[in-house]
């Protein structure tokens, strides 16, 4: 038993039903999340920056609020009494463990709302999306590697056959090398219950390197989505057009959820004492063609 093996306490699932769509998915959901909630950096805050960051991207706002039994924290809740705006709103409802909860009024000593951007969108669609296209990405990359072991597949009409070629696929996979011991398999024709075998490429449809391209493309057009240049979006290789068209739709989308953080720590300074600051993750800043750090995003 390995360290992490006994670290954990307990036993994992076997290797091939844990490399499936579903536990890739989560994975990848949680990979990409944890990404989103630390895009911006908080300052002065009476809590936990993740807690307003992970309400913000789950649920595209939140109410900071003063209750009367925690003080000062972060809630997920509703708004109500619209006004003639349909995204404006006079009032937050609440609930929380411990805390008394009720309806405040919005920007006043009891709280205030803060809005992940300007629609109030939350950011756990667009991660779904891509974690699932990622999980797919994955999938095909370990298929592509399994298939590199052989350049054959199989077609049989008999049950036990095919359960003998199943066995052998799955020493296949596990990295074993052995032979199909069944007489009908040396039958050469299907309808006299033998099998055929189908030529393949040494990787199926699809390369190990191409799938890895695939899954980091999926990568980079995710970041583009939330407005983060990745690495390889070098100046050198683009047009001064295409850079300044890509730079103007990136900051765009950062500079919108930027503005309405900004905006929140203008609401809590004023009207709940709460003297916060936010600003771009040093890691997420755009680089400029000299190397040095845009600021002025």
């Amino acid at each position: 038993m390995g360290f992490i093996e006994s670290y954990m306490k307990q036993k994992d699932k076997e290797e091939k039903n844990i490399v499936r769509v579903s536990y890739l998915f989560d994975y990848w959901r949680n990979k990409l999340f944890e990404k989103c909630i630390r895009i911006f950096e908080w300052n002065g805050l009476p809590f936990p920056q993740n807690e307003l960051e992970c309400r913000l991207m789950m649920y595209g706002y939140c109410g900071i609020v003063k209750d009367d039994n925690l003080g000062l924290m972060v809630a997920n809740g509703s708004m109500s009494q619209p006004t003639q705006y349909s995204d404006i709103f006079k009032k937050f409802t609440y609930s929380a463990v411990g805390a008394k909860g009720g309806t405040l009024k919005i920007n006043s000593d009891k709280c205030v709302v803060v809005k992940n951007d300007s629609l109030m969108t939350t950011m756990i669609s667009g991660i779904n999306i891509y974690a699932s296209l990622l999980a797919h990405a994955d999938i095909t990359l370990k298929s592509s590697l399994v298939n590199m072991r052989s350049n054959s597949t199989f077609v049989t009409d008999d049950d036990n056959t095919a359960e003998n070629i199943s066995v052998w696929y799955n020493k296949l996979y596990d990295g074993e090398m052995g032979a199909i011991v069944d007489e009908n398999a040396v039958t050469k024709q299907i309808g006299d219950n033998g099998v055929n075998a189908l030529q393949l490429n040494s990787s199926g449809s699809i390369t190990p390197l191409q799938a890895i391209e695939v899954r980091n493309e999926i990568l980079r057009s995710f970041y583009s989505e939330i407005g983060i240049r990745s690495s390889k979006e070098k100046r050198g290789n683009m047009t001064q057009e295409e850079v300044n068209d890509n730079t103007t739709l990136l900051l765009f989308n950062i500079n919108d959820m930027l503005k309405y953080r900004l905006q929140a720590c203008d609401d809590m300074n004023k009207f709940l004492g709460i003297k916060a600051s936010v600003k771009l993750n040093e890691t997420y800043k755009l680089y400029s063609e000299e190397g040095s750090i845009d600021d002025d995003i």
